[in-house]
């Protein structure tokens, strides 16, 4: 009976060693897949970042003809002094007396 009970341990112990190798194989396999996956992911953002930095270039948008954007002349720049939100406050169509 002895025999018999170390025999199905033994049995035991080689199975489940299996079962643990093959679950650690299958873990690696797909953690390989993730690091291509990283990779591709990573490079597309890389591509992405330099399309949007040749998109937004400022010469980029000046060689296009459907944009009116132009430099304005500085003669004709008018500085605000003071914080936007106290100006807002103040302003009003009411008549001083």
């Amino acid at each position: 009976m002895k025999y018999v009970v170390s025999i199905i341990l033994v049995l035991f112990s080689v199975f489940a060693i299996l079962w643990m190798r093959s679950n650690i194989i299958a873990l690696e396999y797909r953690l390989s897949n993730l690091e291509e996956k990283k990779k591709i992911l990573l490079r597309e953002n890389r591509n992405l970042l330099a399309q949007k930095a040749s998109l937004t270039s400022f010469a980029k948008i000046s060689r296009t003809d459907d944009c009116f954007l132009v430099l304005p002349d500085r003669k004709k720049v008018v500085y605000i002094d003071g914080k936007p939100e106290i100006l807002i406050k103040t302003a009003s169509f009411k008549k001083n007396q």
